[in-house]
């Protein structure tokens, strides 16, 4: 799961959905994984335009908001293009976030994944509301040094002076969500409305990593041994998202261990170090993994429907929502990726599930009769050699500054790649669009291998 959520991977599954389903997944800020890419896009823009924007620049294994900048402007995105040596990703800035009392924030939510197969997930009803430490401004060449003003990681606001801390948990510069909603509400926005988008983005995004993750879980349980269904497990996510002023949710990140401590540093005036409960972290995490236990009971009934709570109002008050199954008809068509990963996994290794050496990716070619005049075996042979030793993410190892690939087998991001190389050779003629030539290549491999 954590290398699932790394920044450039994270970035990988959702770029190739966006690519897919490009009305879906605009809940995510445009984000380029390799430099150059990014470079022949933006040079397009005209000069004014290039100026306006806002870029933020992330380390591939960062996190707690260490490494990040801004940058604006042409002269600092080649500055940066000559001088990088480590793997980033640069984002589109959001810009226009919605403020409250003038200042930015971000909203931590908590979703809980309890099955793969069939998939289920719920989101839990609240959570943290994250604020800046200092008014925001929009980004210009003399604030995008001040952290606190752009940046809402709790870790690096915390040590603001002006970070207020408070007893009650819907007030302070880290309080509930529902408190943050009620101020919104007040004002004449609809609450549920942004319930529903924030499903939807949760939902959207659960279908970009779940390929990768059946392929990570049933890895795990071939090398261990484990037999379909001998346990149960689950897992809580967090994912930041932003509102922005029309309050549409963009999704910042996922983390694949959201923090569950309850205590926050304290210090003396007398410069004594000492660690204190949070009461909103205690009021929002304690009904969380108590809701969580319950949800995951296997006598609990409230799993199967629409909605789960836990009932005893001592241990939690807040629902969850359900995501799957919920969802599940309304974007069938999403998961197209999954149906790839199924193919791979059908002439996977025996050993690990996640990696294809060249015996099977030939019997896959084999199997599926994917040799034909518009791509020849030797060509197939060639296009795996390639991918598995100098390519990532689908793009060269080298633009995307990360080490080459063992040169040995071939994982399933790699696959995917080959698959769009072959549905664009074998189907250009019948079909003008990426989406509607890898249906064609995925009905035909599923025929033939009675998917």
């Amino acid at each position: 799961m954590r290398e699932i959520v790394c920044k450039a991977k994270f970035a990988y599954l959702l770029n190739r959905l966006q690519s897919l389903f490009p009305k879906h997944y605009t809940f995510y800020p445009r984000t380029w994984i390799a430099l150059q890419e990014m470079m022949t896009e933006v040079i397009k823009l005209s000069a004014k335009e290039l100026n306006s924007m806002t870029f933020i620049v992330k380390p591939d294994g960062g996190s707690e908001g260490r490494g990040i900048f801004l940058l604006q402007g042409l002269k600092q995105l080649e500055t940066l293009y000559f001088q990088i040596t480590e793997s980033v990703v640069i984002q589109k800035y959001i810009s226009n976030p919605y403020l409250i009392d003038g200042f930015k924030f971000d909203l931590r939510l908590y979703a809980v994944l309890t099955n793969l197969n069939p998939l289920e997930t719920y989101l839990f009803r609240d959570g943290l509301a994250r604020f800046c430490t200092v008014p925001y401004q929009a980004p210009n060449s003399k604030n995008m040094r001040h952290t606190c003003m752009h940046l809402t990681n709790y870790s690096l606001n915390k040590n603001n002076p002006s970070f207020i801390h408070m007893n009650n948990p819907h007030e302070g510069s880290k309080r509930t969500i529902t408190s943050v909603f009620q101020i919104m509400e007040n004002l004449g926005h609809s609450i549920d409305i942004i319930w529903l988008a924030i499903e939807q983005l949760i939902a959207k995004t659960i279908i970009a990593m779940l390929p990768s993750l059946k392929i990570e879980f049933d890895s795990w349980n071939t090398i261990h041994k484990i037999p379909v269904n001998k346990f149960s497990c689950f897992h809580i996510l967090g994912f930041d998202v932003m509102l922005d002023q029309d309050l549409c949710p963009h999704l910042l990140e996922v983390n694949a261990n959201p923090s569950l401590n309850i205590e926050h540093e304290h210090y003396s005036k007398k410069g004594v170090y000492s660690n204190i409960v949070s009461p909103v972290d205690e009021y929002i995490k304690c009904q969380l993994i108590a809701g969580t236990l319950k949800l995951v009971q296997p006598s609990s009934k409230t799993r199967k429907g629409n909605g789960a709570s836990a009932n005893n109002s001592k241990e939690t008050t807040i629902p969850f929502s359900n995501i799957f199954p919920k969802l599940n008809e309304d974007y069938s068509e999403l998961r197209i990726i999954e149906r790839c990963s199924k193919i791979y996994q059908k002439f996977s290794s025996r050993n690990d599930a996640k990696t294809m050496s060249m015996s099977s990716y030939r019997q896959f070619i084999r199997t599926c009769r994917i040799a034909s005049k518009e791509i020849n075996t030797a060509d197939l042979d060639v296009l795996f050699i390639n991918v598995i030793r100098n390519y990532r993410f689908g793009y060269t190892c080298k633009s995307i500054n990360t080490v080459q690939n063992n040169g040995k087998s071939l994982d399933f991001d790699g696959f995917y790649e080959i698959l769009l190389v072959i549905a664009r050779k074998k189907f250009y003629r019948y079909c003008s669009q990426q989406l509607d030539r890898l249906k064609c290549l995925i009905d035909l491999c599923e025929a033939r291998i009675d998917l």
